[in-house]
């Protein structure tokens, strides 16, 4: 499973654009008045701007070359005020070899930059956000998580590593092999690296192989389908 395309909505719409393109200067794919596309590796991000007194919020994650982990967390502290959980602003992750740290942008979105010591692909250029390589993790919040993850099993994703799923946390879609996760949460849910609880708001991903989730304006997950 890969995540070929990602869309959102953002309050704060002009200072979200000002961050991305200007400040952190990601590559610009498309521009119009009220959203904007921008390339991240493997993957397109589109931001669409918010109506009016809505403020939604996502968590995704953006992998970094495997060699790069502390050229990129010097390269973002210089633009962004790093988060921090229980006083530090980065964290390793034994479970899957990674490390990541957090910040948040203009519309409030946990964004991680997480570095697979083992998977990513290593850079011999300066690290800069042309050096992102894909969106590796997209969390979807959910009424009722059990429910959307059987909806995945009919259109073959499964579980990382097919572990149990619970009602609690977080449960990982998609394969190891690939490093390329849906994130499947409940609502209420306090993100890591935030003060922030997990909340539905809608969002819409399409995969490399034509299947594609949309959690629509009635914030209800709209069945897979190939496309």
């Amino acid at each position: 499973m890969k995540i070929k395309h990602v869309t959102m909505y953002a309050s704060n719409f002009d200072a979200t654009k000002q961050f991305y393109l200007d400040n952190l200067q990601f590559p610009i794919l498309s521009e119009e008045r009220n959203r904007f596309t921008m390339n991240v590796g493997e993957t397109a991000v589109t931001f669409i701007e918010a109506p009016l007194n809505e403020k939604p919020f996502y968590h995704f994650a953006f992998d970094i070359p495997s060699n790069q982990f502390e050229e990129a967390k010097e390269w973002t502290k210089g633009k962004v005020t790093l988060s921090q959980e229980q006083g530090e602003d980065d964290v390793y992750f034994e479970g899957i070899d990674a490390k990541s740290i957090y910040f948040e942008d203009p519309a409030g979105n946990i964004v991680e930059f997480i570095c697979r010591l083992s998977d990513a692909k290593q850079s011999a250029v300066p690290f800069t956000a042309s050096s992102l390589q894909k969106v590796s993790e997209m969390s979807i919040v959910v009424k009722d998580k059990l429910k959307s993850v059987s909806a995945f099993h009919e259109v073959s994703i499964f579980e990382r590593d097919h572990k149990e799923i619970t009602a609690e946390g977080l449960t990982f879609m998609g394969a190891r092999e690939d490093a390329s996760y849906l994130l499947f949460v409940n609502e209420g849910r306090t993100w890591y690296f935030s003060n922030k609880n997990a909340d539905i708001f809608p969002v819409e991903v399409l995969l490399a192989d034509g299947v594609s989730l949309k959690i629509d304006e009635n914030l209800e997950l709209m069945s897979s389908n190939r496309v």
